[in-house]
């Protein structure tokens, strides 16, 4: 299956080798996109490159001709992003998470699965800082194409050549076949996503931190799989839309929606169809009982909101259900595992996933409007699961390969 596949190219003598790549990748049908640090300029040519790929090869963040979104483009469109050859440099800030230049800023806004094949001298290799990094971007869900011994250019011997161009592609291939297992073939999947909102007056409305990322990351790994996916999306600003393949557009479906009742509505005629049931949305579990249909004016005195109960919108579809498949998610500021679980038995679930967000004047590396989460996933038949912090898409794909090795063989009948 061809994919989009994106290749940062970073400062190293033999960021020449990766014309070789890129010739043999769009031979194999593959769509292929560049992108060169300044330093990468040195070494190799964006027209050599734009020629084999057949698409325009990108260095900069700022330009004339260059939206001040592309980078975001970039890593939407990726399916894989390998950084080959991969400096201790680059290395270190994709570790860290900085974002100078254009390849650090898609990789840090992407998720797709990250693919690095390092190069650079053997001291520089084996430094205790070079392997921290190596392990962070392990733990992180990154994959590597491991450097080759030999002669370097600098006419030392030893560990830190860039890998054969040869073994680049197998390893691109590899984990193109990987993250595209074909086990959700036949299974439509309901995906709640993103947050909700109920209006104070026509022009106020209260709602919560969710992007929808999660969920657009389980849709979009659901596609990758062969899965039909139709999401019910509150939609607010910021909000993530998962972005299909052209191989996979006309199995995803969006029902953009607002409130809690709304999606409760959109969801229900939806879920007859589906085999299974991902909640991931950040439903408001209250709203306005009597919002204006004018603007409210300021006043100097305080005011009261009469907040009632909203909709349970996985309540709801898990009273509806015959036999789906249920997955939950719960975002929590304290006693995760144990509140998670008391979510689980209490709405009936199959699974849930339970992570952590922080308390107000907090951050934390799991929850919402980050890229990466962590945290248990919960099962009503099998002990729990704990996921290191990581790419939501790594986790996405993660958290589908228990789905469908514990639930989805008794479902795709349906």
């Amino acid at each position: 299956m061809a994919s989009n596949i994106l290749i940062g190219i970073t400062g190293s003598i033999a960021a020449y080798k990766m014309a070789d790549v890129v010739s043999q990748l769009t031979k194999q049908g593959h769509r292929v996109r560049c992108i060169l640090t300044e330093s990468a300029t040195q070494f190799v040519t964006p027209l050599v490159l734009e020629t084999l790929s057949g698409n325009p090869v990108r260095s900069a963040i700022f330009g004339a001709d260059i939206s001040g979104t592309e980078h975001i483009d970039l890593a939407r469109w990726a399916d894989l992003f390998v950084v080959a050859p991969a400096s201790a440099n680059t290395l270190a800030k994709l570790a860290l998470g900085l974002a100078d230049d254009l390849l650090t800023t898609v990789a840090l806004a992407t998720e797709a699965p990250l693919l690095i094949a390092p190069a650079m001298n053997t001291v520089m290799w084996n430094k205790p800082v070079t392997q921290s990094h190596l392990r962070s971007l392990a733990d992180a869900g990154a994959r590597f194409v491991d450097p080759a011994s030999g002669i370097l250019a600098c006419g030392e011997v030893g560990v830190g050549k860039l890998a054969s161009v040869d073994s680049i592609v197998q390893a691109i291939n590899t984990q193109l076949t990987e993250s595209t297992t074909q086990d959700l073939v036949d299974v439509h999947v309901l995906i709640t996503s993103g947050p909700t909102t109920t209006p104070i007056d026509a022009v106020r409305y209260i709602t919560n931190h969710s992007t929808g990322r999660m969920g657009a990351a389980m849709a979009e790994a659901a596609l990758r799989r062969g899965a039909r996916v139709s999401m019910v999306l509150g939609i607010d600003k910021g909000v993530i839309r998962p972005v299909a393949s052209a191989d996979a557009s006309s199995r995803l479906s969006v029902v953009e929606v607002r409130t809690a009742e709304e999606m409760a509505a959109a969801a229900l005629k939806i879920l007859p169809e589906a085999n299974g049931v991902i909640a991931t949305a950040a439903v408001m579990d209250y709203r306005v009982a009597e919002p204006s249909a004018k603007k409210l004016k300021r006043a100097n005195a305080a005011t009261t909101l009469d907040l009632v109960p909203s909709v349970d919108v996985l309540g709801s579809l898990r009273e509806a259900a015959s036999d789906q498949w249920f997955l939950g998610f719960a975002a929590e500021t304290d006693d995760v595992v144990e509140n998670g679980q008391l979510k689980l038995d209490r709405k009936g679930l199959d699974f849930l996933f339970a992570n952590p967000v922080a308390r107000i004047g907090e951050t934390s590396a799991t929850g919402f409007q980050v890229g990466t989460n962590g945290g248990t996933l919960l099962a009503r038949d099998a002990a729990p699961r704990d996921f290191a912090v990581m790419s939501k898409a790594a986790l996405a794909e993660a958290i589908w390969d228990v789905v469908a090795e514990t639930r989805l063989a008794s479902n795709q009948s349906r």
